[in-house]
């Protein structure tokens, strides 16, 4: 294969989540197969560096935007073109309006079609702006796309529903885990607790100023459990805090010094959170995949997922599951989790299990065959 593929690097630049980890861990393994084309980053000079290391195969290609949306709509088509790329994938849901060169895009899900009144406790202009542009620029993108690719079964069927697309053009291609995964010695790990100040046992949870994240369900089902079972729920990568309602809820439940909110975390730190939870609920009310569920699987953690989304297709038999709109079934499941060491000690094997199902290698050469599949048709 001698074309070359430009792949838009930006999301894992800076503080990466979902779709920054995504980029990251792709880039690397499509780097590794001993068949892969030529392949291109396209990087914004003001995001941040490069997050790869020592990946030889692999060329930059540096542009510069003053937003994401003047980045995917000028910069990119114009680097595009400029380094003599066959094929362009555009990772973050969007992709240009004009392009000379063919592009695939991969839209991880559908939650940009959600009303605006449901993205957060208080909308900024900011999330007011990227909103519109969402809601706007996927479905169009997506038409003129060579081939759609998303991350789950799920979120396939939606976007041949709700964007009206055609069923051979979107393809599912799962991701996996978000971070190699390298448990840190004992010693290492206390020591990393003790730096975050992160006393075990503990739930953890991920907050997020997404509301569809469902951090208020997770906060009133821990308010539940008694003390003597779990002391703490820690909320780690919660940036923005003060948008969401989150402090003034643990205030009125009165479980303030059982609540420990972390912002955004380094790699070394969070797989620490994770190693050391005595349980990881994740009782999103919407995902496209679900990360993070693997990340806990991977490190043998017990994990409580909701029953939405994508969510039990990631978690399958690996996790229990609850009503992420009720409180009492989130605490519930908290509860046996807990408290059963034998159904605890199945949960966590038979997620470890669940995890070995996905990996980047796999995921790698199904985009491969994408590219090929695009390029045949590109005119």
């Amino acid at each position: 294969m001698n074309a070359c593929i430009l792949i838009d690097g930006r999301p894992a630049q800076g503080r990466p989540r979902g779709m920054g980890a995504y980029v990251q861990r792709l880039v690397a393994a499509l780097a590794l197969l001993p068949d892969a084309p030529r392949l291109k980053v396209a990087l914004d000079k003001t995001a941040g560096e490069a997050p790869w290391t020592g990946l030889r195969e692999v060329e930059y290609v540096w542009g510069q935007a003053g937003n994401p949306i003047a980045w995917e709509q000028q910069v990119l088509p114009k680097l595009a073109a400029g380094c003599g790329a066959s094929l362009l994938h555009c990772t973050a849901n969007t992709s240009p309006l004009s392009s000379s060169v063919p592009y695939v895009v991969t839209i991880h899900d559908t939650i940009f079609l959600r009303s605006l009144s449901k993205v957060a406790d208080r909308v900024t202009f900011r999330q007011w702006v990227a909103h519109y542009y969402y809601r706007y620029g996927v479905g169009r993108g997506a038409r003129r796309a060579r081939v759609v690719l998303t991350v789950s079964e799920h979120s396939r069927c939606e976007l041949i529903a709700k964007l009206r697309l055609p069923e051979a053009k979107v393809k599912s291609i799962p991701s996996a885990e978000p971070y190699p995964v390298q448990a840190l010695p004992e010693e290492e790990l206390q020591q990393v607790l003790a730096e975050l100040q992160v006393e075990r046992p503990y739930v953890l949870g991920l907050g997020a100023i997404d509301t569809r994240k469902n951090t208020a369900n997770l906060v009133r089902a821990f308010a539940r459990l008694p003390r003597s079972v779990v002391g703490r729920l820690v909320l780690a990568g919660f940036e923005k805090v003060e948008q969401t309602r989150i402090p003034a809820l643990v205030e009125e439940l009165g479980i303030k010094l059982r609540v420990k909110i972390l912002g955004y975390l380094p790699q070394r730190q969070l797989t620490a959170l994770f190693q050391g939870a005595a349980v990881f609920a994740y009782p999103s009310l919407a995902e496209g995949f679900g990360l993070p569920i693997l990340q806990a699987f991977a490190l043998g953690v017990p994990v409580v997922t909701s029953q939405s989304g994508a969510l039990t297709e990631v978690a399958g038999p690996g996790a229990r599951f609850a009503d992420p709109r009720d409180p009492r079934s989130i605490s519930h499941e908290l509860m046996i989790a807990l408290t059963d060491p034998t159904e605890s000690h199945r949960m966590a094997y038979a997620g470890y299990l669940q995890a070995k199902r996905f990996n980047w290698e796999a995921t790698a050469h199904k985009t491969l065959d994408v590219y090929r599949a695009a390029l045949k048709n590109a005119v």
